[in-house]
């Protein structure tokens, strides 16, 4: 088994040497670390628990998105922590995760061994750069069908569309729902063509 330390071990070259999905899955974690482990591009990122606030936007989200794929047969709605191994130096942990009844093959009993239909990371202080930046490129990349950023200081959520343009996966940016519009604003999907969610909902006792 690998340790933790012997993880971020320097390579011959000076710099860290990437860890590899394979290596990620041998390690041991400390039974007193409090930290959830993400492997982005082939680096260890440590998350901290949630605040009581994502959890909650993550519950209504999970909730509502579970209720309408689990009604008409659709296929699993999922939520943190779960790996989600997406190549050989990458392994996230979506918030929640949507993955269809024809990708069903992809649940494995260590994991998610490909990309979801659809992936929901709920952005924090401390998420925001790396949410907006590196996963959202290995999202992109990977060919995650669906992205949404659901940001709870301006309570809205961007809803962007993996499209091929000339060979290249590309995030399209879709919708933009806020809940300070003035009119009544529902969250809807371009995966789950019919599902709907109002936006009140999505942050429904989220209070900063």
């Amino acid at each position: 088994m690998t340790t933790l330390l012997e993880a971020s071990r320097a390579g011959t070259n000076g710099r860290t040497e990437r860890i590899s999905v394979a290596e990620f899955r041998r390690m041991e974690f400390d039974d007193t670390d409090t930290f959830f482990y993400e492997l982005l591009d082939g680096e260890l990122v440590a998350k901290s628990a949630p605040s009581p606030l994502h959890q909650r936007i993550s519950r209504n989200i999970f909730r509502a998105m579970d209720t309408y794929v689990v009604s008409n047969n659709l296929g699993e709605v999922l939520y943190a922590p779960i790996d989600v191994f997406l190549d050989e130096h990458n392994a996230s942990q979506p918030d929640v995760l949507f993955l269809s009844a024809g990708n069903q093959h992809l649940v494995t009993p260590d994991g998610i061994q490909g990309a979801p239909d659809l992936v929901v990371e709920i952005i924090s202080p401390s998420s925001i750069k790396r949410d907006r930046g590196d996963k959202m490129k290995l999202y992109e990349r990977c060919g995650v069908g669906e992205y949404w950023l659901v940001d709870a200081r301006t309570r809205s959520v961007e809803v962007y569309v993996n499209t091929l343009v000339d060979g290249v996966q590309d995030f399209e940016l879709r919708e933009v729902f806020s809940e300070e519009s003035t009119e009544l604003v529902s969250v809807h999907s371009f995966v789950l063509k019919e599902f709907i969610m109002p936006i009140q909902a999505v942050f429904d006792g989220a209070s900063l």
